[in-house]
């Protein structure tokens, strides 16, 4: 039976830790020339995993972009080839942050990638001014189980794109997914805030993994209900997370504000153009936290002129409103 919404009051959360991959994912190179087939493999399975495809000294510059940060902060000794923790607590809190500001867009729009990404959109792709950026230390954080879709309605002819920067064997916690359960709508308790996902109403056999290297490249089906796994070895895990989409029919763009209200928020577009979006009711606000809605009758003093925010729109509507992360 499909699952368009869930309301459980009583129901236990999902516990990441509890979630034992029992598949492979598939590698999808081989339909990479063919558009239809790619799509019908992404929207019945709900991923496309793609091997050792980006541009190799694309992914080293990137590579070495997120060493020298984490070098910085111990994470790693200093000019170290691998990312081999020396044992220093990670700072947190640094997947936006401006430390790794451009690495993410140099990477996507190497001509070689871009054609890459052009490819997996069937169109002219452009990136979406929303990165996270992983560096995440052995026993660090834990993504839980969640559909990205959920979070950020709104954005269509978008592909959210996930790759390794280094070897990213199971042991180091890359992603786990849960295959052919992106078409049952969102499983997200909205009984709950935030709003997680229950016991039992993933099967447990649909949970799928692999052994991840630099240069692979994963898509996620926005419904496609997914989490990353420990990381037990001695190493970091060093992961990029963004979204590339239509650049003809660009429907996410990053603005300062201007003013806000209640019923509206007024932009300035990073090439000065204003615009105006209507606010309602169905808009998913999440400028305090980006992983925490909003109430819209109480937004507005997080929302101060000035502040870099992400709007996902249609028309004058705004779908989402998002912090903004530094691509």
């Amino acid at each position: 039976m499909a699952v368009e919404s869930i309301f459980m009051p009583d129901a236990r959360d999902l516990d990441v830790l509890s979630v034992r991959p029992v598949r492979e994912l598939e590698s999808c190179n081989h339909l990479l020339d063919d558009h239809t087939a790619l799509m019908r493999f992404h929207d019945e399975e709900g991923y496309i995993l793609l091997r050792d495809v980006l541009d190799p000294a694309s992914v080293k510059a990137a590579r070495e972009a997120m060493f020298a940060v984490m070098e910085r902060h111990g994470l790693i000794e200093p000019g170290a080839t691998e990312p081999v923790w020396t044992g220093t607590p990670s700072p947190g809190g640094m997947e936006e942050s401006p430390e790794f500001s451009g690495i993410a867009r140099r990477l996507i729009e190497n001509p070689v990638n871009m054609r890459l990404m052009e490819k997996i959109l069937g169109e002219p792709a452009c990136i979406i001014p929303i990165v996270q950026y992983r560096s995440y230390p052995p026993g660090g954080s834990i993504t839980g189980v969640h559909q990205d879709g959920f979070f950020s309605p709104g954005i269509r002819n978008y592909k959210p794109v996930w790759t390794p920067l280094t070897n990213c064997e199971r042991e180091v916690g890359g992603l786990m997914l849960a295959v052919r359960q992106c078409n049952r709508g969102f499983f997200h308790n909205l009984a709950k805030t935030p709003s997680s996902i229950p016991e039992g109403v993933i099967p447990d056999d649909s949970w799928a993994t692999t052994d991840y290297f630099p240069g692979d490249v994963l898509i996620l089906n926005p419904c496609t209900p997914h989490a990353s796994m420990p990381n037990t070895s001695n190493r970091c895990r060093v992961t990029i997370d963004t979204r590339v989409q239509s650049a003809a029919d660009p429907r996410v763009l990053l603005a300062d504000i201007v003013a806000a209200d209640t019923d509206s928020i007024h932009v300035r577009t990073t090439d000065g153009a204003e615009r105006r979006f209507t606010v309602d009711d169905e808009t998913f606000i999440r400028i305090e936290h980006p992983g925490v809605r909003q109430k819209r009758a109480d937004y507005v003093p997080s929302a101060a002129p000035g502040k870099r925010i992400v709007v996902v729109f249609d028309g004058d509507h705004a779908e989402t409103l998002r912090r903004a992360s530094e691509n």
